[in-house]
């Protein structure tokens, strides 16, 4: 069974450069040029927005005061070392070449601290933002994503991701219509290439560079079979749970619809089934499919999986919920509905009779906030239950 998770957490100089205007509303740009040391132009390297600490602070001082972020934009130089940096939002950057820590930040500093701020107000376009490199690189890193017959999973906009080495943050690449992805230059050194969203099953390639450029790199997600089925519990509703399917290869969430149907896309493997967040009281009694006990792990093979289903076990005495709804009009009774909704049972429904009692009968311990959608000026009402309740009577009047 699954017993851990990993979080991956994705580690403005007063320009005195041209700037002309553009519409207002828009997000602005940037564009220069850059230089090799020895002047000539520096292709393939990798520019990009990183946005500034607030006045009067700096990343030197802790994350306290600064928060580490996703560049704004990045791009590729090109054969004549140009770049343009689009759709910046507003706001103070500074305009750095590399990859951290190897980075050359305008106009021409190792270091934050000396960096100049650039900033970017709506709809401008900032030009001739030139300078030249401070770092030596190796070589560039290409290649593809192979074609596959699963359709689905090549609808996302993929992006390749190169991690690892001495970099402090994550290189991103995207991958086009026709599955390649380029780097460029990229700091010598060992990383860990793979793909984002992560394909099923698959593992991150291992790319060594040195001086000379690394091409033809191919990264081959493994086909997946589409998965589906139900979740069962044997007493009251389904509490709000995240079902994984677990390989040492990693794990796989799958979508779960308000009545308990499943799906998901697997590779070829023995996966571990794990319904996480359950209640106390709560576990899994069982997973079949059909006939076939699959509780030891479900064998994804060559072939679409339906109709496995996960029972959970549940306490066998839940307290039951009842109350009146006063007030009401009963033209406006008939169609009303009640809506229980907490953390751990997410939204629980139930239909208004005809003399304005309702019912849940079986209701997890928790906090919930009763509502009627159907009134958009009721005011939710608190309700606790305890595992020493049985029954709650709940009168709700409507003003």
């Amino acid at each position: 069974m699954l017993r851990r998770f990993r979080i991956l957490l994705l580690v403005p100089l007063l320009a005195t450069a041209l700037t002309a205007q553009t519409p207002p509303g828009q997000a602005g740009s940037v564009t220069g040029q850059l230089r090799t040391l020895a002047g000539a132009p520096a292709i393939a390297i990798r520019v990009a927005a990183v946005t500034a600490p607030a006045v009067n602070s700096r990343r030197a001082d802790g994350q306290q005061y600064v928060e580490s972020v996703t560049p704004a934009s990045t791009a590729l130089t090109n054969n004549e070392g140009r770049y343009r940096l689009a759709n910046i939002p507003p706001g103070r950057y500074y305009i750095v070449a590399g990859a951290l820590p190897d980075v050359t930040y305008y106009p021409g500093t190792t270091t934050e601290d000396e960096a100049m701020v650039v900033t970017i107000t709506s709809g401008a376009a900032t030009a001739n933002l030139d300078f030249r490199l401070l770092k030596a690189f190796g070589g560039t890193v290409t290649g593809r994503v192979r074609p596959r017959a699963d359709a689905a999973a090549q609808e996302a906009k993929e992006k390749a991701i190169l991690s690892g080495g001495k970099l402090e943050e994550l290189l991103e690449a995207p991958v086009a219509p026709n599955g390649s992805f380029a780097f460029g230059h990229v700091p010598t050194g060992v990383y860990l290439l793979s793909l984002f969203p992560n394909p099923p099953g698959m593992a991150s390639l291992v790319v060594r560079v040195g001086e000379t450029d690394v091409a033809g790199v191919e990264l081959a997600p493994p086909p997946t079979r589409a998965v589906t089925g139900r979740i069962v519990v044997q007493n009251g509703p389904l509490p709000r749970v995240r079902l994984l399917f677990d390989t040492p290869k990693g794990s796989v969430g799958a979508s779960i619809a308000r009545d308990g149907t499943f799906s998901t896309r697997l590779h070829a493997a023995r996966h571990d089934v794990y319904l996480g967040g359950l209640p106390g009281g709560y576990s899994v009694s069982s997973v079949r499919v059909g006939t076939q006990d699959a509780s030891r792990g479900l064998v994804v093979g060559d072939a679409d999986i339906t109709g496995v289903v996960i029972t959970v076990a549940a306490p066998s005495r839940l307290p039951r919920l009842r109350g009146r709804i006063t007030g009401l009009s009963a033209a406006r009774v008939a169609p009303a509905t009640v809506e229980a909704t907490g953390p751990i049972m997410g939204t629980l429904t139930t239909a208004v009779r005809p003399d304005g009692s309702f019912e849940f009968a079986a209701v997890t311990p928790g906090v919930y906030e009763l509502r009627l959608p159907q009134v958009p000026d009721f005011v939710p009402i608190p309700v606790v239950l305890d595992g020493n309740d049985t029954e709650r009577q709940i009168a709700m009047p409507v003003r």
